[in-house]
């Protein structure tokens, strides 16, 4: 590996920005680099959890994010170039290609927003290294969060609501992100979409609701607390009930205590247990 000097790197990134209009040129001047600066020599601790099970460069940190900061002019100043550029670099089996993609998107003008809602919603229907959901979701979203927040509430709302399971998932996972920024005045929308999935029978989809459920308890306990209560009011399954007592540990007294009353009040009919 070589050390990273930053002079070099700059003219490193000014070439592969040379290759912008030609998706293939750029996209092997982009592994010329990350080769460069891969460390072959490092080895890691064999319990370290890996970033991405896509294959990946072993990198010094700030390669990846240098080369993804000094584009962004770029991306700005040339969407149609950029839209290209990111099909090309999406069909790469590298993590960091995939990665780029998703910053490169993040970066284009709000006038690409439909384009980039379509491409958000298509590329999560497939299936996906957790990594990646989380750039896409992270980057990729950035400027439609920033300039036209609605939109991307209601493509969170249309993966939610959708029949596909698939689909389904993507749209929790990025509700749990979305809840923290969210104004407090939508919080009851968020309720009203996930009340379907407390009440349901199916548990497969239970470790993409419990991070939705743990973000709006952290905004707001009383509210969450007054949906859970609800919701076991409203369900003769015990199956319910079990979901709901994982969430516990996200409340605090009195509002756990009340769930867990709750819990045990429930009325549980006989063929559900």
């Amino acid at each position: 590996m070589a050390a990273i000097d930053l002079t070099r790197l700059d003219q490193q990134i000014n070439q592969l920005a040379s290759l912008y209009q030609d998706p293939e040129g750029f996209q092997a001047e982009f592994h010329r680099i990350l080769s460069f600066y891969h460390r072959y020599s490092h080895r890691k601790q064999k319990e370290a959890v890996p970033k991405s099970f896509m294959r990946n460069y072993d990198l010094p940190e700030k390669v990846l994010s240098h080369i993804e900061a000094r584009l962004k002019p770029l991306s700005l100043a040339h969407p149609e170039d950029s839209l290209r550029l990111i099909d090309q670099m999406w069909l790469d089996n590298y993590y960091e290609a995939r990665e780029l993609a998703t910053s490169l998107a993040g970066n284009l003008p709000v006038s690409c927003g439909d384009s980039l809602l379509q491409m958000i919603y298509t590329r999560l229907q497939q299936p996906l290294d957790q990594a990646v959901i989380d750039v896409i979701i992270k980057n990729a979203s950035r400027t439609l969060q920033q300039e036209t927040p609605q939109k991307w509430k209601d493509l969170v709302n249309r993966l939610i609501f959708s029949t596909q399971t698939q689909s389904q998932r993507m749209g929790l996972i990025a509700l749990a992100r979305l809840v923290p920024g969210s104004p407090m005045d939508e919080l009851p929308a968020f309720y009203s979409w996930i009340r379907g999935f407390l009440l349901s029978s199916d548990t497969n989809l239970d470790k993409y609701l419990q991070p939705v459920i743990e973000a709006l308890a952290e905004r707001s306990q009383q509210e969450s607390v007054y949906l859970l209560r609800e919701v076991l009011a409203d369900s003769n399954d015990v199956r319910v009930g079990r979901r709901i007592r994982h969430y516990l540990e996200f409340f605090e007294e009195p509002g756990k205590s009340r769930i867990l009353a709750s819990i045990k009040n429930q009325v549980i009919l006989p063929d559900n247990n």
